[in-house]
């Protein structure tokens, strides 16, 4: 990686929004159906910005991002890949393969983050929950910016040699392929009250 100049909280720009914090928190939700819109380069700018700046336990920095833009040549790619995996997995389901290449090819954007091991099992753990909380940053930040961020764990994400065809190193471990977009859908929600987990040990 090319040495670049650590940056402090003094020299970020923060983005004018006026959305808070638990506004954010509370107004976080993943889409399964999105616009037919491009997604801003920049907005996603905004929101990877905020990735880095997740807890780091030692700061090793272990996050490492893809982001595959429609139409672009890599999305061609990761399509491509979809539909030859699932087929060798299985010849006789070409219908599933030409549908989760479809899907592929349809998500307005896609990030996929990956947390990068260390040479102890411990600060290997430490880096996938350190990266977890860098794509909850973008998740976050993307409310301000109107998009929705849904996590994919399954799908083409489970397909051996994902990886590799996203243009990564195999060791890496893949923490979500995250859709991007403008939600075309409404996503209510409900949590049972954090009372029911808490216990205050005085």
């Amino acid at each position: 990686m090319a040495e670049i100049e650590e940056q402090k909280w003094t020299d970020v720009s923060v983005p004018q929004t006026t959305t808070t914090v638990y506004q954010a928190l509370y107004n976080r939700r993943m889409a399964w159906k999105f616009e037919d819109r491009e997604v801003p380069r920049d907005a996603v700018e905004r929101m990877l910005a905020t990735s880095v700046w997740a807890p780091n336990h030692k700061h090793t920095q272990p996050w490492r991002f893809f982001v595959s833009t429609k139409d672009s040549a890599h999305r061609q790619k990761i399509a491509d890949f979809a539909e030859k995996g699932i087929i060798a997995r299985n010849a006789e389901d070409t219908t599933m393969a030409m549908r989760q290449r479809q899907w592929t090819l349809d998500q307005p954007l896609m990030i996929f983050a990956y947390s990068v091991p260390a040479d102890r099992e411990d600060i290997t753990q430490e880096n996938y929950a350190a990266v977890v909380c860098a794509l909850h940053n973008v998740n976050l930040a993307g409310v301000a910016e109107g998009l929705a961020v849904t996590w994919e764990t399954g799908g083409i994400a489970k397909l051996p040699g994902l990886t590799e065809a996203v243009g990564g190193d195999p060791e890496w471990a893949l923490v979500a392929m995250a859709t991007v977009g403008y939600p075309d859908e409404e996503s209510p929600a409900t949590r049972t009250p954090v009372s029911a987990f808490v216990t205050w040990a005085d």
